[in-house]
């Protein structure tokens, strides 16, 4: 299971603000970042639990059908997002308090695995809306590395259960033309 893995974080250096490489699909991702062992993990899960990461996998669709939103900070020199958990998560689950206490590092400081994790963000257009010829020059659904994670606040009370981060990442990003197209499709 990945939760008793350490992913390899310091291969998304060279990914941030682009397509994962072989990213089509949540396994890609994975993968990517555990190149020596094969992680398992669910699929059907957004949430994906490291030893010293956690992994957000967000769907864009046009309209924000899934909830989540980019909200735009300091004037356009941030960005932050608001991440809602599954409805079947309760408020006394691990991966909770885990997020809760999550931490910001180097993508290549692995001191800190074992303790907190580092939350990083990965996105893509929901299946079905990077249709052929809609200008998005994303392909299909391929994930989006949108960086580390800094968390603001949640609301556990509150269900689905509700965090907000800020892309610590974005002055990197924000100009690259995978993560336009992402914000193209989330204004549509």
């Amino acid at each position: 299971s990945s939760r008793n893995l350490a992913a390899e974080l310091h291969l998304l250096s060279n990914v941030v603000g682009r397509r994962v490489p072989g990213g089509h699909v949540k396994d890609g991702v994975m993968q990517f970042v555990s190149p020596g062992c094969r992680a398992k993990f669910s699929k059907y899960v957004g949430v994906q639990e490291w030893t010293n990461s956690i992994f957000l996998m967000l769907n864009v669709a046009a309209g924000n059908g899934y909830g989540n939103s980019f909200i735009e900070t300091n004037g356009g020199k941030g960005m932050n997002i608001n991440y809602f958990l599954s409805d079947r998560t309760k408020p006394d689950a691990p991966v909770v308090k885990r997020l809760a206490k999550s931490v910001v590092r180097a993508l290549g400081d692995a001191e800190g695995a074992h303790k907190q994790p580092s939350v990083h963000l990965f996105a893509r257009p929901a299946p079905g809306s990077a249709k052929p010829g809609n200008k998005l020059k994303l392909d299909n659904c391929d994930y989006v590395y949108l960086g580390r994670c800094k968390i603001l606040g949640h609301k556990p009370d509150k269900s689905p259960i509700e965090f907000l981060f800020a892309l610590e990442d974005f002055p990197s990003i924000r100009s690259t033309p995978d993560f336009e197209a992402l914000m193209r499709l989330a204004q549509a």
